[in-house]
């Protein structure tokens, strides 16, 4: 990938290049909101690892329907400074089979991935100012199951440029065994 200088682009340039690449990620079916396109790709990585159906936006408790019918709620997060304290985004509800959690590096690397029983969510401590229970990274590691290569191969199809996914992949998602 050839490097861009951003420090050379003015406010407005910088505004319109997060424009167009939310546009591409669109056009690629890889976002579906103009929000930060993190959590948008993270529902994406899961449902090419795990098939079935991407719920419409406005569903509650959950992202993906997989063929078995189990639901799954996705929650993603960069890397941020505050380490294993880092807190991912609340859950409201935990009408779900199971949580999907992705953490991404600074250039966004699918570094680590766990997957949570919606029971054992339930278990975790109430927030009232929030209405929610927002687990932090070190909680999900301590009680999440590893699934880490199974998301890496999905994010690594996803990963790949239009012209090359169209060679190296079929254009469907293959049922999972």
């Amino acid at each position: 990938m050839t490097s861009v200088d951003l420090t050379a682009l003015g406010v407005q340039d910088l505004l319109r290049l997060d424009g167009a690449v939310l546009a591409e990620l669109r056009r690629r079916g890889l976002v579906r909101t103009g929000n930060k396109p993190l959590g948008d790709v993270a529902e994406a990585v899961v449902h090419a690892a795990r098939d079935g159906v991407l719920e419409p936006n406005s569903t509650k408790s959950h992202d993906i329907t997989t063929p078995a019918g189990d639901r799954i709620q996705v929650k993603a997060m960069g890397v941020r400074s505050a380490g294993t304290a880092a807190k991912f985004g609340a859950f409201r509800s935990t009408d779900f089979t199971t949580a999907v959690f992705l953490v991404f590096d600074i250039d966004f690397n699918l570094i680590e991935a766990r997957e949570v029983d919606a029971a054992v969510i339930e278990q975790t401590r109430l927030v009232t100012h929030i209405n929610g229970r927002q687990p932090t990274l070190r909680w999900v590691r301590t009680v999440g199951t590893d699934v880490t290569a199974e998301m890496q191969a999905a994010w690594a199809g996803l990963n790949q440029t239009p012209a090359r996914a169209a060679i190296v992949a079929p254009m469907h998602h293959p049922a999972r065994t």
